[in-house]
C-alpha cells in the first residue's frame, strides 16, 4: 500500500472524527444555551411583577408596563380589584380552578405569571403567542442515568463520524494513490498515462503531459548518444591505423644504429607523443562508455601487484625522465580484486602519469599495496607541488576537454568497481584506492 496516500488518508479521516466530535460538542451546548431561555423569560416577568408588588404597596395605581403587557390584582374572593391595560375579553371574576389553570399556563391565550402577596394574586400577562408554555415531567431515574446515555451518544457520534469519514474518504484516497504513484513514476521517467477524472483531472493531465515530454526528450537523447559514442568509435578507429604506423616507424628508426644521435632523440620524442596520443583516444573512448557510470564489462579476478608492476615498467621505460623515481612498497602479494582488468590498469596508469606531467621538477612517487580490514589499499603517494583545491573538488565530474580527465577518470573507474576513492594534499599529492577483496 502506498504509504503516502495512507498517511494522507489517515490524516483526512482523523480529521473529519475530530470535526464531527467538535460539531457535536457545540451543538450539545447550543441547545443548553437554546433552553436557557425558558429561565430568562421567567425570572424577567417575576421581577416586573416585584415592580408591580412594589408600586402597589407603595399606594400607586399606575405601574409601567411593556407594550402589549397588561396586569391584574385578585382577591381571596376571585373579584378583579385592580387592573391596567387588561383586554375586555378577560373575566372580572374567577374560581378557585380558574386560578389553578392560569397560574400554570394561559388565561383566554394570553401567557400569564403570577404572584401571591398577602392582599390577593397579582396576574401579569404578555401579549397573544409572545411565549410558548410545555409541561416536560423527568423521572430521577432517567437522570441518574444521564450520564450512561450521554456517553452512548457520544460514542455512537463518534462511530457514524468514522464510518462517514471513510464512506468519504476512500474515493480521495484512491485518487490520491493514483497520484503519488504517478508522481513516483514520473520521478523515475517511466511512462504515465494517468485516467483524467474526479477532483485530480488537472493534475492526472499535467502529469501526463510532462510524462509525454519526458518520454520523447529521453528518445532524442538517446538517439543523439548513440550517434556520439558511433561517431567517436569511428573517429578513434580511424586515427589508430596511420597512429600504428607512426609509432612503429618511429620505434624502428629509433634503434637505426645509422641514425646521429639526435635524430634518434627526435625519433623517440615521436614514439613518447604517438603514445600521448593513444592514450587520449584510449580516454575518450573510455569517458564515452563510462560517462553514465556504465559497469565494467570484463569482471575476473584481478591480482593487484603485478598489475602495479606492469604499470610502472611501462612508464619507466617509456622514457621517464631521471628526475622521477618509483618506490614500490607492495606487501600483500596474493591479493586480487574483481573486476577489469583493463580499466584498473587506467587508473594506477592516470594517477602516476598526472604525478609526473605536473610535477615539472621531478619528484618521487611511492606506491603501496596492503589488506586493511578485508579491503585492498593502493596508496600513490608523491612529494610534488600537490593539486589545486578547485581539481581536488571536482575530481568526481568529468572535463567537458581533454585536459584534466585523468584523475576524474580514476575516480570513475574506482567508483564502478565498489571502490572508494580518497585523494588530499600532504607535503605533496596523495590517493588512496580502497577495493574490497576478492
Amino acid at each position: 500500500m502506498n504509504k503516502t496516500a495512507l498517511k494522507i488518508f489517515v490524516l483526512f479521516s482523523v480529521t473529519a472524527g475530530v470535526i464531527a466530535t467538535i460539531l457535536m460538542v457545540i451543538n450539545f451546548f447550543s441547545v443548553a444555551l437554546v433552553g436557557s431561555d425558558v429561565s430568562t423569560v421567567s425570572s424577567g416577568q417575576r421581577a416586573l411583577l416585584a415592580e408591580i408588588s412594589d408600586s402597589l404597596e407603595a399606594g400607586s395605581r399606575e405601574v409601567l408596563l411593556p407594550e402589549g403587557y397588561w396586569c391584574m390584582l385578585i382577591d381571596e374572593s376571585g373579584n378583579v380589584v385592580w387592573d391596567q391595560d387588561k383586554p375586555d375579553d378577560v373575566p372580572d371574576t374567577y374560581t378557585i380552578n380558574d386560578i389553578a389553570r392560569m397560574s400554570r399556563w394561559f388565561l383566554n391565550d394570553y401567557p400569564v405569571y403570577t404572584r401571591t402577596e398577602d392582599y390577593g394574586l397579582l396576574v401579569l400577562a404578555k401579549p397573544k403567542n409572545a411565549v410558548g408554555k410545555y409541561q416536560m415531567e423527568y423521572s430521577m431515574s432517567w437522570f441518574d442515568s444521564l450520564p450512561q446515555r450521554l456517553m452512548y451518544v457520544l460514542l455512537f457520534n463518534l462511530f457514524l463520524a468514522a464510518v462517514l469519514a471513510c464512506v468519504f474518504g476512500t474515493n480521495i484516497y484512491r485518487r490520491i494513490r493514483e497520484l503519488t504513484r504517478g508522481l513516483s513514476d514520473l520521478r523515475a521517467e517511466k511512462p504515465i498515462k494517468l485516467r483524467e477524472r474526479g477532483i485530480f483531472r488537472d493534475i492526472y493531465r499535467n502529469i501526463n503531459i510532462t510524462s509525454s515530454a519526458i518520454e520523447r526528450k529521453n528518445k532524442a537523447l538517446s538517439i543523439r548518444e548513440s550517434a556520439r559514442r558511433n561517431w567517436i568509435a569511428g573517429i578513434s578507429h580511424d586515427i589508430r591505423t596511420p597512429l600504428s604506423v607512426i609509432t612503429g616507424y618511429a620505434e624502428a628508426l629509433s634503434e637505426n644504429k645509422e641514425l646521429s644521435e639526435n635524430n634518434k632523440h627526435r625519433a623517440e620524442v615521436i614514439v613518447s607523443n604517438s603514445m600521448k596520443i593513444k592514450k587520449l583516444i584510449e580516454d575518450l573512448n573510455l569517458i564515452s562508455s563510462m560517462e553514465y557510470d556504465m559497469q565494467p564489462s570484463k569482471r575476473q579476478p584481478v591480482k593487484i601487484c603485478p598489475l602495479i608492476r606492469r604499470v610502472s615498467a611501462e612508464i619507466l621505460n617509456n622514457g621517464m625522465s631521471d628526475r622521477f623515481s618509483v618506490v614500490l612498497d607492495l606487501k600483500a602479494e596474493g591479493a586480487a580484486v574483481m573486476g577489469d582488468e583493463g580499466l584498473l590498469e587506467r587508473a594506477v596508469f592516470n594517477i602516476i602519469n598526472n604525478a609526473v606531467t605536473h610535477n615539472k621538477d621531478g619528484c618521487t612517487i611511492q606506491i603501496k599495496e596492503y589488506e586493511k580490514g578485508g579491503n585492498i589499499v593502493i596508496e600513490i603517494r608523491d612529494n610534488g607541488t600537490g593539486v589545486p583545491d578547485s581539481v581536488l573538488e571536482n575530481i568526481d565530474k568529468i572535463p567537458k576537454t581533454t585536459h584534466g580527465i585523468g584523475l576524474p577518470m580514476a575516480y570513475r573507474i574506482v567508483s564502478v568497481h565498489n571502490g572508494k576513492f580518497d585523494a588530499y594534499n600532504d607535503n605533496g599529492f596523495c590517493i588512496m584506492m580502497t577495493f574490497p577483496r576478492e
